[in-house]
Order: structure tokens, then sequence, then C-alpha cells
């Protein structure tokens, strides 16, 4: 499993999007048994090592307002 070090100020979005370029994927991070540890954080500080799980399909957007889309 491939895994990101965090920036200082990175959040589970921040890093799904960039991991995945989605935000809609923040979810598969905090899912992966890896990260479990990690769930206390929001903001996270510099240096935290996050596990980066492979996603089959891309998140599903058809059941989101659109303004979330």
């Amino acid at each position: 499993m491939k895994t990101i070090t965090t920036v200082q100020g990175d959040t589970w979005d921040t890093i799904a999007f960039r991991v995945y370029g989605s935000v809609l994927r923040a979810q598969d991070l905090m899912e992966a048994r890896e990260n479990i540890r990690l769930l206390d954080y929001q903001v996270f500080p510099a240096g935290i090592v996050v596990a980066t799980p492979e996603v089959a399909a891309p998140a599903a957007t058809d059941d989101l307002p659109e303004w979330r889309k």
C-alpha cells in the first residue's frame, strides 16, 4: 500500500484530493485499516504518514445535490 506524508494543515479532504483527485474519496482514506489510529485528527500536523489504498471505481455523484458535484 502506498503512503503520503502530511504537511501542516492537511485534512482528510485535502489528502483525498491530492491523491485521488476528489474529496469524495476521503471516506476511503479514513476506512483504511492502517489509518484507524489517525481518526482523531481533523487537521494534521506535518510528518504524519497516511496510508493511501487503491480504489476501484470513481465515487458516485448521482445522488449528490448539484452544488456538491
